[in-house]
């Protein structure tokens, strides 16, 4: 902007009577800051302006009026400076002035260097104007290239609603969409996360509901045209945030309102006509943007919902929408009366090992080791706990030791041919013979093995070691991998829809994308109580199972008991209710 200002300037002074210096201030004040938007220029370019010719400057951007200072009496006016200011005005606002210095200019010539740089500063609003357009378009691509960054609605409404707020000045923006027909605040520029259910939420829907219920933008205060508007809700949002100005606009796309965006402002000056023609120009470029996203977000019901309408409206239209919906209703009605499908009993099911062995203790003793717990897999063979064997190793060497003294005596007793002797000895070393087995075999059965590959389900010594344990308690509980059934607690209201040879389906909570055939094999005619209700066991078996199912695995099973009707399938739980309920009343 400073460098446009210059180039004009540069053009403009050699034209105004042969300047010798020049200042021009677009904005409040020579001597105001950036922040409030007053840029100035000067000729020459490195050169700073005089005092006189800043003071007239100043002097017009106060009071608004063309200023001239004459040399002062008794100078030689060939020597002199004139300063001479007009006011930069744009649509009678004033924004800026226009300063220079003559040196030697006649009294007479102070009127039509006025009227030349009056023409020249015409020539700058219009350049001022274009810059403006120029600026307003760079925003609006802005803030449409920030809209567009996101994938995902929230954020993309949160980053186009502060932008709006940062480049209109405002205290907050809100936007608010359509969604199910309910108008939604979606995100405010001052928050990321807000509470749907507060009362300020709610005025803030009212206003924008207000400016789509009159597919206008309606402002309060009003503006200086007068229109009428219905701005009640405004009015009550206005001092509920105790805001200064307040304006929404409706959005639409195609044709269609999607939504609305409301701007508060701190101070009723801030909502000027150039703000809201800005507000004007950006709604119709994120209206179909912020669609695009929305209809990317619809739920499936969302799409089904819009695509139903659509449709209606199309070969319906909006008189016969209502019976069109009574004739697909009447039709889904008795489609549901004779229209037949597959009764399936629904029940919970879960998965055991045809075979379960417990692993038990062979000898009285001591805990010493635990190297399983349920859930591990095991292979034949593998230690899966072992007990304290140091009094039988004692014992162990007790029997060899006196069996290698029995034997050196047998063998001397041989060498004096002593046949009592020999026989007696004999004797003793094949009874020592029998005592060292068995403590051989004790030995050996301070191990607990795994009597086949399998899996692990009960068992866990690890907080047991060096507690006693007798013969015969269990150790383990084993199961093999390769052979299970499904147990299904069946309702005893649908016990008797099932029969030996069902077939049906399995799925469990571990493998959910996983359906697996079954077979109904057995039915316990023994019922237990769970919940106020009855469950009979069912025993089934599968068809394929597979590799990476474990006894204890949960799920659902459904048998198949026959073809009926939809409408049976689905109320008849609740008719044999209501059919107990009435016997039980009736004397």
């Amino acid at each position: 902007m400073t460098s446009l200002l210059r180039d004009w300037l540069a053009l403009q002074c050699p034209t105004a009577f042969g300047a010798e210096a020049a200042l021009l201030v677009v904005g409040n004040s020579r001597h105001a800051s950036a922040a409030s938007g007053a840029r100035h220029a000067s000729r020459p370019p490195d050169a700073e302006p005089t005092a006189r010719l800043s003071a007239t400057v100043e002097a017009v951007l106060q009071r608004g009026q063309a200023s001239v200072q004459e040399p002062s009496r008794g100078l030689d006016p060939t020597l002199a400076s004139s300063h001479i200011a007009v006011p930069l005005l744009r649509d009678g606002r004033l924004c800026g002035a226009l300063g220079i210095s003559i040196r030697g200019a006649a009294p007479g010539d102070t009127k039509a260097i006025r009227q030349r740089l009056n023409v020249g500063l015409a020539s700058l609003v219009q350049i001022l104007q274009l810059e403006d357009d120029r600026a307003r378009i760079a925003a609006l691509l802005s803030c449409a290239t920030n809209l567009l960054d996101h994938e995902e609605l929230a954020p993309a409404a949160h980053a186009l609603a502060s932008d709006l707020a940062r480049e209109l000045g405002c205290e907050r923006v809100a936007i608010g969409l359509l969604r199910g027909g309910r108008l939604r605040v979606t995100t405010l520029s001052s928050s990321v996360q807000f509470s749907s259910q507060s009362g300020e939420l709610r005025e803030l829907t009212e206003a924008m509901q207000e400016a789509l219920d009159q597919d206008a933008l309606v402002r309060f205060p009003a503006g200086a045209d007068g229109s009428p508007q219905v701005s009640h809700a405004h009015q009550n949002l206005l001092r509920g945030c105790e805001a200064g100005a307040v304006c929404t606009i409706p959005l639409a796309a195609r044709g269609r309102a999607i939504g609305a965006m409301t701007f508060e402002w701190s101070h009723a000056d801030r909502l000027d006509g150039v703000r809201t023609a800005r507000i004007g120009q950006l709604a119709p470029l994120c209206g179909p943007m912020l669609e695009l996203m929305l209809r990317a977000e619809r739920t499936p019901g969302e799409r089904a919902r819009a695509w139903l309408s659509g449709i209606s409206e199309r070969h319906f239209g909006s008189v016969r929408l209502a019976g069109a919906t009574l004739i697909v209703a009447a039709l889904a009605i008795g489609l549901l009366l004779v229209a037949p499908g597959s009764y399936r009993v629904s029940a919970r099911a879960s998965l055991e090992g045809r075979v379960q062995r417990a692993v038990v203790a062979a000898i009285p003793g001591y805990l010493s080791e635990a190297n399983a717990r349920a859930g591990d897999l095991v292979q034949e063979g593998d230690v899966l706990a072992r007990l304290d064997d140091r009094d039988l190793v004692l014992e162990e060497r007790k029997w060899q030791s006196q069996r290698a003294q029995l034997e050196r005596e047998y063998r001397e007793a041989l060498a004096g041919q002593n046949r009592t002797q020999i026989s007696i000895l004999r004797a003793q070393i094949d009874q020592v013979s029998a005592e060292l087995g068995l403590a051989q075999e004790g030995l050996r059965r301070t191990r607990v093995l795994a009597p086949f590959d399998g899996i692990v389900l009960e068992g866990d010594l690890d907080r047991s070691l060096g507690s006693p344990v007798e013969r015969g308690d269990v150790l383990f509980e084993l199961a093999p991998l390769d052979g299970y059934r499904v147990i299904i607690e069946v309702d005893g209201r649908n016990i008797a829809d099932v029969r030996p040879g069902q077939r049906g389906r399995l799925t469990l909570a571990a493998l959910p994308n996983r359906s697996m055939a079954l077979v109904v094999e057995r039915i316990t005619p023994i019922s237990t109580a769970r919940d106020g209700r009855n469950y009979f066991r069912v025993e089934a078996a599968l068809e394929a199972p597979g590799e990476d199912l474990r006894p204890g695995m949960q799920g659902i099973a459904k048998i198949e008991a026959g073809r009926r009707r939809l409408l049976w399938i689905w109320t008849h739980e609740l008719v044999d209710w209501l059919r107990l309920r009435l016997w039980s009343f009736l004397p």
